[in-house]
């Protein structure tokens, strides 16, 4: 038995089109990113999704907001789909922060190296795991759609084997729909 998973990231915010790091602050969807959030529905029109599932943080809800009123299906929001907590990098600029010796480690690759006062990749894409793992559980063989952040989602995926050299904003655009199945027999998650 499978279910299906098609997890997106948010719309553009303000904040993105600044290269400001948000973590778990927020800022408002763009117009693009309003326009973003209609195109996930529209990838999604005909994988009759059952549910649409949201982190809790302001740009993901506007997002899954969007959706549910082009899809006509309810939203669950819940806080362990969060985007990592960058600690006091948060609201700081890619371009302040780039120098930074261990910005490579931090973004780009998956351990347990945290930025002040925050989460490490590990330990947030272990968080991911554990809420989508949930979901499916509740939501057996449904099709979900799956709205949250970028680098929460390459520190999943990270913690399924599938690394990357690359940070969460070049493998992840705005708007973008990867597709996962659970399948239930194995308990495992695979990208289809």
């Amino acid at each position: 038995m499978k279910t299906s998973l098609y997890i997106a990231r948010h719309g553009e915010t303000q904040w993105n089109k600044v290269q400001r790091f948000q973590g778990q602050l927020d800022s408002h969807l763009t117009e693009l990113g309003k326009q973003q959030s209609a195109q996930i529905a529209q990838q999604v029109l005909d994988k009759k999704i059952d549910i649409i599932f949201s982190s809790d943080i302001g740009r993901a809800k506007h997002s899954a907001e969007i959706c549910k009123s082009l899809l006509n299906i309810d939203v669950k929001t819940t806080k362990d789909l969060t985007e990592r907590h960058l600690g006091n990098w948060q609201g700081e600029k890619i371009e302040t922060l780039s120098h930074d010796n261990n910005y490579i480690e931090l973004l780009y690759k998956f351990t347990e190296l945290t930025p002040k006062g925050g989460e490490s990749a590990i330990i947030c894409g272990q968080r991911i795991y554990n809420a989508l793992e949930e979901i499916v559980q509740t939501h057996e063989s449904q099709n979900i759609l799956v709205i949250f952040h970028g680098e929460a989602l390459r520190c999943f995926l990270a913690l399924l084997g599938e690394r990357s050299d690359h940070n969460a904003y070049e493998l992840f655009k705005n708007g973008c729909v990867t597709h996962l199945t659970y399948d239930h027999n194995t308990e495992y998650f695979n990208l289809s």
